[in-house]
């Protein structure tokens, strides 16, 4: 309860952040990603206070109607609805608060860096993550087309996406698909795991390490970064501590040693 009060506290002090920002930049306010991200928080946060007020409601009074009507059966559906409706808002909060905390991060050298390689591999990624959309889509299709005839778990395709997630993720049963069809559920299981799980899998890895290795090399230090470093490096001059930092610009080239030159003398 009082994690609750603080954290509604320092949303109504965000509010009023965002009220003078608001206030000051008008329409160009919502051009910013970031603006737009702080203030879909603070609508969750309400929303999800609202709907958590609501759900205690319909719940004691459901309780105090079965208790006061135990011949009858009481409907809890309006509880179960506000209590799923109070987990998707707190999903999503959760979610942009974390990219919230990952961009505060920033100004560490190290996530920066991993910032910068996502960035940069922006393209790439996208690509690659088209590609597994479309595999999957073909599967689902495929395993709708196959086994949707007799199975209730492939009857559409969005049912058959979900099962074919489902055995990425090793919680599948493959004794319905094999018991059903022996030749074509062993080729769609294998083939899927393979492609989805290795090949797939392995380009999205080899492009983000490809993407790391560029930005080691062509890494540019934000102004933050260098805003904190100097910080710290006055804060520990104040104690007396110094860092010995080593001049990447500095490069040691290996002598030449010419057997045959001539030194002339003036």
């Amino acid at each position: 309860m009082a994690c609750g009060v603080i954290y509604f506290i320092l949303v109504i002090y965000y509010m009023y952040v965002q009220g003078k920002l608001m206030k000051q930049q008008k329409w160009a306010y919502f051009k910013s990603k970031l603006n737009l991200m702080e203030l879909s928080i603070i609508l969750l946060s309400w929303s999800a206070l609202f709907m958590f007020i609501n759900r205690s409601i319909l719940g004691n009074w459901e309780i105090e109607y079965y208790q006061n009507h135990k011949d009858q059966f009481p409907s809890f559906y309006e509880t179960a609805a506000a209590d799923a409706i109070l987990g998707y808002l707190i999903a999503f909060l959760v979610l942009l608060a974390t990219v919230k905390m990952w961009h505060m991060l920033r100004l560490s050298p190290k996530l920066h860096l991993i910032t910068a390689t996502l960035q940069r591999a922006w393209t790439d990624i996208s690509g690659s993550l088209l590609m597994i959309i479309i595999i999957l889509l073909a599967y689902s299709i495929a395993c709708n087309l196959v086994f949707g005839w007799k199975l209730y778990k492939y009857k559409t395709i969005l049912s058959a996406g979900i099962a074919v997630l489902s055995l990425q993720l090793h919680r599948f049963n493959y004794d319905e698909i094999l018991d059903y069809n022996s030749v074509l559920g062993g080729f769609i299981i294998v083939s899927c795991i393979i492609l989805l799980s290795f090949v797939m899998i392995n380009l999205f890895m080899a492009i983000n390490r490809v993407a790391f290795k560029q930005e080691r090399i062509h890494h540019k230090p934000s102004e933050e970064e260098e805003i904190v470093h100097l910080m710290f490096t006055k804060f520990f001059s104040l104690f007396g501590i110094r860092k010995k930092e080593e001049d990447k610009d500095q490069r040691h080239y290996p002598k030449q040693i010419g057997n045959n030159t001539s030194v002339s003398k003036k």
